[in-house]
């Protein structure tokens, strides 16, 4: 979802993910991307109610946190905090132009004060905003089409931290996304998927995804998968209510012939008769 606006000095465009109110609730996710291009002389007041990080990629300025300055330019990173008043300015001759990305979730604060160093607002020169540009592109353009996982935004905060500064999320990052793709496999078990493209999506190395998972739910994500389509399966055929192609098709196979294989497989009986 795509929003424009723009002042006197300044013009941004915002994206916001494929995701409903449960990112709120997730442990960190990405929110909002907001590209935002200044004409020079920009100067605004806020008093941010949320974790809103910006990286520098051109211009220069300052930001006032609760009356103190800290220098901006290209290369900088400065994170909002809610509660801070704030008040930023750049110069007419070195606009600024930085993305601007809102950080939700139940640890959003504690990890923005990780990789700042400290709780609160705060700037830093020494995070790599330029490598996390192609990263950027990437998020923008998958917010844009709208054509990624409603869990792509989770990812997508981890991918940020980890980019701008991999000692912040050591050892958080597959876990969480390996609990998120936890999630995806059961609320989405009816759907075709494949681990490997998801893995991909949500930008993990399939093997280190299938070695966290198996770590953390002591089997690979597929079997997970299999376990879950056929329990619920399982469900909807005690209930008596549907034939057994639709609910192969209802848990995610192809055919019946491939559901009554794995049916058997699991439950030792065809499923035809597990109806009765």
């Amino acid at each position: 979802m795509l929003h424009d606006a723009s002042g006197p000095t300044w013009r941004q465009t915002c994206y916001l993910p494929a995701a409903g109110p449960e990112i709120e609730r997730s442990e960190v996710a990405l929110a909002l991307i907001g590209r935002f291009a200044s004409r020079g002389g920009f100067d605004l007041r806020q008093v941010p109610r949320g974790h809103v990080l910006h990286l520098i990629h051109a211009g220069e300025g300052v930001v006032e946190a609760d009356g103190r300055p800290y220098p901006c330019s290209a290369g900088s990173a400065f994170c909002f905090a809610p509660g801070v008043s704030i008040h930023y300015h750049d110069r007419r001759d070195r606009p600024w132009r930085y993305t601007w990305v809102v950080i939700v979730g139940t640890r959003a604060g504690e990890l923005c004060a990780r990789l700042g160093g400290r709780e609160g607002f705060w700037a830093r020169d020494d995070l790599a905003v330029t490598r996390s540009r192609g990263l950027l592109d990437e998020i923008e353009a998958a917010y844009r089409s709208e054509d990624h996982s409603p869990f792509f935004a989770q990812a997508a905060a981890w991918r940020v931290l980890d980019a701008l500064s991999p000692s912040v999320v050591a050892g958080d990052r597959v876990g969480h996304l390996a609990t998120a793709v936890r999630r995806i496999l059961d609320e989405q078990y009816g759907m075709p998927m494949k681990i490997a493209a998801l893995a991909s999506q949500l930008g993990i190395d399939r093997s280190t995804l299938f070695r966290r998972f198996r770590e953390l739910y002591g089997c690979a994500p597929k079997e997970y998968l299999d376990r879950v389509r056929l329990d619920h399966a399982a469900a909807l055929l005690r209930d008596g209510a549907q034939a057994v192609g639709d609910v192969a098709q209802r848990c995610g196979y192809a055919g019946a012939p491939r559901f009554a294989k794995a049916f058997r497989a699991r439950f030792g009986i065809a499923p035809s008769r597990y109806r009765g």
